[in-house]
């Protein structure tokens, strides 16, 4: 059996409207030493989180009201707006739709989960940010991690 991974010292910032669903993730975290866990409903909030403390990721849902994820990661990579622009963003979508996905890569996520997700999978996508983090570039005004060589991407889980 594979050990359960440990990312201690982190801090992760979690957005979605679902309370619930908050939980769960903050619970999948908790499991590999994350403790300070910070939770947003919406993408406002989630920005004011973002300045406020500075998380070392964030993982954001697409579908949010008041500022919808599409409109927070371009604000959070966009270095003349943003407290952090390199802060790792790990993308949930409930429907991963290609062109969602083709948007959210050029916004400059660094990982996609598709909703439902095993800790497992959280815990690979949280092992690529932390443990092989790419190198960010400009691209007009964001910060986009360099892509990865065409052979080692992985299928969304």
């Amino acid at each position: 059996m594979i050990a359960t991974p440990t990312f201690p010292d982190l801090s992760a910032l979690v957005v979605d409207e679902s309370l619930y669903i908050r939980r769960i993730v903050r619970d999948m975290f908790m499991r590999v030493g994350i403790k300070r866990v910070l939770e947003a409903p919406d993408g406002a909030e989630a920005l004011g989180v973002l300045a406020e403390s500075k998380p070392d990721l964030t993982i954001i849902d697409w579908d949010l009201a008041i500022l919808s994820g599409e409109e927070f990661i371009r604000l959070a990579r966009t270095p003349a707006t943003s407290p952090c622009p390199t802060v790792p963003i790990i993308l949930m979508l409930a429907q991963p739709r290609r062109n969602v996905v083709d948007r959210a890569i050029s916004l400059g996520v660094n990982e996609i989960i598709a909703k439902p997700f095993s800790p497992k999978t959280l815990w690979s996508r949280l092992d690529e940010v932390i443990n092989r983090p790419r190198p960010y570039s400009q691209v007009k005004s964001l910060l986009r991690p360099t892509p990865r060589m065409a052979g080692s991407l992985k299928a969304m889980a």
